[in-house]
């Protein structure tokens, strides 16, 4: 597993981190459903389970179910100046096609 971030979402996450020290380490990304655009992913802080994968850049741990990653393989966390887009890194590029009609989906 591979997870591509810019340094500015590193930093924002560190400073997450950093505020929720009560809670797990672990920056789980996960499948939340589909969007006009294609997959949609969510990142949550989290355990590491049976069945989960890891990979660690910059003091960051993120994991993921191995099942999700065999479907959607290494992911690309894109810092949007007011939040992630997470995709999958074969998605790198793709733009949404909704003409506006998804109340913000493609945001």
């Amino acid at each position: 597993m591979k997870v591509t971030i810019p340094e500015t979402a590193i930093e924002t996450l560190k400073s997450i981190l950093e505020e929720n020290q009560d809670k797990p380490s672990n920056i789980r990304i996960f499948f939340q459903g589909v969007a006009c655009s294609g997959p949609s992913f969510g990142l949550a802080l989290d355990e590491i389970e049976d069945g989960d994968i890891s990979f660690e850049t910059d003091g960051l741990k993120f994991i993921m179910s191995n099942k999700e990653y065999e479907v959607y393989g290494d992911i690309l966390i894109e810092d949007t100046g007011f939040g992630f887009r997470v995709i999958p890194e074969s998605m790198a590029g793709q733009s949404c096609d909704c003409n506006g009609g998804c109340s913000g989906c493609c945001s």
